[in-house]
Order: structure tokens, then sequence, then C-alpha cells
């Protein structure tokens, strides 16, 4: 008995002393990030993003907020401002996108979308629909919209009439909710996700996210520490292929290059 005991306790000692060498050599290594920095700019604070879109080199930002939404057309490196319009005190804006030279402001809780011309911001129409407005942004033919659920739609440019919508989930086949600014980029959807430094790629036919991509570094990365109550919103894809991000009243955009 005497030898099975001993034999018993230099068992669980060797043990021991491996699972301690194990542990003491196998260092948790944070995940590399999903994106490499290439440069930052100084963006306006007192802009609550809530679209965000190139044509060409000009940046063209939605702005809300009761009684101070806007769009803005201006040059991202100077910020030199070429034009711009404030909504009526009304209405709340939110998302915005460019098709066909003109651009589509969506607003909050009034159910309207506004149209303008892209090169004089002049008033064209608009048109109702149901329920919130969050996030805008188009493919080759359609509009794409969300309203902070986990469904996106896709509406007619000239009528705004609903033609197909999906559902978002990810691989455990979870609905993701609360999207937000949206961008479409080689022929998938990237949106933003509310009260979440997490952006999402989205296949646009069967509406499962196919990444996640996560840019808490960047609240640090600029002009000071970015309070996670100034939520990340904004996607715009540069034509150098890089993308633009930023955040409601940050003080800077980001240009990143997804790895």
């Amino acid at each position: 008995m005497k030898i099975i005991y001993y034999i018993a306790v230099c068992v669980v000692f060797i043990t021991v002393v491996s699972c301690d060498q194990n542990n003491s050599n196998n260092t948790i290594i944070p995940a590399e990030p999903d994106f490499t920095l290439e440069n930052i700019y100084s963006h306006n604070t007192s802009y609550f993003t809530q679209g965000f879109e190139f044509v060409g080199d000009t940046l063209i930002e939605g702005t809300g907020q009761d009684g101070f939404s806007k769009l803005v057309k201006y040059n991202y490196e100077t910020e030199n401002i070429y034009d711009q319009i404030s909504l009526n005190a009304l209405y709340f804006g939110e998302g915005i996108t460019i098709f066909d030279n003109v651009i589509y402001q969506l607003t909050y809780t009034s159910g309207k979308c506004f149209k303008y011309s892209l090169d004089s911001l002049k008033y064209l129409g608009e048109f109702e629909y149901d329920g919130e407005g969050w996030g805008l942004t188009h493919d080759d033919s359609l509009l794409i919209m969300s309203n902070g659920s986990s469904t996106i739609f896709f509406r007619d440019p000239l009528t705004f009439e609903i033609i197909k919508q999906i559902s978002v989930k990810d691989s455990n086949d979870y609905s993701i909710d609360e999207l937000n600014e949206l961008e479409y980029i080689n022929d998938r959807i990237f949106a933003n996700i509310w009260h979440s430094d997490d952006i999402v790629i989205i296949d646009p036919i069967t509406g499962y996210v196919e990444k996640r991509i996560n840019l808490s570094d960047l609240r640090t990365a600029g002009e000071g520490t970015i309070s996670t109550f100034n939520v990340l919103n904004g996607i715009a894809l540069h034509p150098n292929g890089n993308i633009f991000v930023t955040g409601k009243n940050w003080p800077n955009i980001f240009e990143i290059k997804l790895k």
C-alpha cells in the first residue's frame, strides 16, 4: 500500500509541475487587429454623424439631432466646406447615400426621405415610409436601408417601394439588430452596430454576417481618448480602396485598410 501511495503522489507532483510549466510558458498573445491604420484626419466635433459617403475625393456627411441636422460637402484633408444645407428643425437627419447624382437622406422618426441634387444640394422632393430611418446605402440598382432592427430593406430609388428584405444573422443563427450606418463595398453590406465598436460584413443575399471587425483601438489612436458615449458611426469607401470611419462628435476621421 505504501508503494502504491508513493507512486500516486509522484504522479500528482509531476502533473502539477508540468501544468505550472505549461501555464508559465503559454502567455496569452492578443489577437492582431483586422485592419491597419493608414491616416488620421480632423473631424468637426459638432457633427453628429449619421451618413458618410465619398463622391470622388469629396466627402459628403449627413448629421443628426433636432435643430442641428444638415448635409455637408467638404474636403476631408483641409475641412474646407464646399456646400451645406440645414434641415428644417422639425427633422432629425439620419443615413444618406448618393445614387445617380441624387442624395437621399433619411429622417429618424418623421418617416421622410429627402432628395437633393448632388451638384447644388437643391431640394428635389421626398418619399414617405413607415417606421424609423437609420442607415442608407445602395447597390447597382436599389437603395439599401436599415431601421434599427435586424432587417435590411432594398428599395426602389424612383418610388422608395420595398422590393425585398433580408434578416441579418450570425453564424449561430442569432439575429443581429441595431444595424445603423451602412456602406456597400465589394458586393457586401458593411454596417455599424449601435452602441458597439464593431462593423459587420453582411452577405446581401443570405443576410448572414461573414465577418465582424472591432475598431475599439481607434478610440485612443487620435486626439485624446474618445468616450464610449460617442458612438462609432460612419463608413465611407474612398476611391483608393481604403475605408474611412468616424463617429458621432468624434474629433477624427480614420483611414483604414482591411487585412
